[in-house]
């Protein structure tokens, strides 16, 4: 059987490339993005259950960067994510990003 394992809350990312179009080449793979979705959305159910005003998602190590989301974004981020996941048509997590949209 295989474990899964959690997120690590922010994610933790080093981003490398060569030349600029391995990385937007990167963003247009279904799989890199709904990896970077998983990551935010973990990061945010852990604020909205620790009621905290911002998020920080994502942490770009090799970058020392931070993508932080405010509290007034969360559902617009929500809305993003539910539209992402009806395109791979993932309906059991659309639902749950509704429910945890609706309780904001």
């Amino acid at each position: 059987m295989e474990s899964k394992t959690k997120p690590q809350i922010p994610l933790k990312v080093d981003i490398v490339y060569n030349e600029q179009q391995e990385l937007l080449d990167l963003v247009e793979q279904e799989e890199f993005v709904t990896f970077m979705y998983e990551g935010a959305i973990a990061a945010l159910k852990q604020a909205i259950r620790k009621n905290k005003s911002e998020c920080v998602m994502f942490d770009i190590i090799n970058y020392n960067f931070k993508v932080v989301l405010k509290k007034d974004h969360y559902k617009s981020f929500l809305n993003k994510a539910i539209k992402h996941y009806e395109s791979i048509e993932n309906y059991p997590l659309c639902s749950e990003l509704v429910t945890l949209k609706s309780r904001l």
